[in-house]
């Protein structure tokens, strides 16, 4: 029997250049240093509360920040979280987590909580492809 192992860093590289190609590319591009300022936040966050803290403050940016932070949270949250029929990020197959009725990004961070496995697998994607994003953003690639 043969087992297939996914690179999971194939798709955290992935999805941090859509992410970067949704905010920095297209007719409402949003500068680098704005994206990689809110990313940095975003990174700390998720490095000293952990991952449910870092869903939180982007849901929170969503809604409360400037108009540009508003503009990267949505994407962030749109492409890193989706919706249950969505092929975000968390949301796929590869990875494996049981988001399937998860509605929103806080959901997401309460299912994953339940098992410290997830926690840890989400932390370290969710990591890896912000800072992907960061290096995009500061280079404005």
């Amino acid at each position: 029997m043969t087992v297939a192992i996914e690179n999971l860093d194939f798709y955290c590289v992935d999805y941090g250049q859509r992410v970067a190609d949704a905010l920095m590319g297209g007719e409402r591009r949003i500068p680098g240093e704005d994206v990689a300022i809110l990313v940095t936040r975003m990174l700390s966050v998720l490095h000293e509360n952990g991952v449910y803290a870092a869903l939180l403050y982007m849901v929170w940016k969503r809604h409360n920040g400037t108009k540009r932070e508003k503009q990267t949270a949505t994407v962030l949250e749109d492409i890193l979280v989706g919706k249950p029929s969505d092929q975000s990020f968390l949301r796929l197959e590869a990875i494996g987590f049981a988001l399937k009725d998860a509605a929103d990004a806080l959901a997401v961070g309460k299912v994953l909580s339940r098992s410290l496995e997830d926690v840890f697998l989400a932390k370290e994607l969710l990591n890896r492809v912000l800072t992907y994003l960061r290096y995009h953003a500061k280079t404005g690639k």
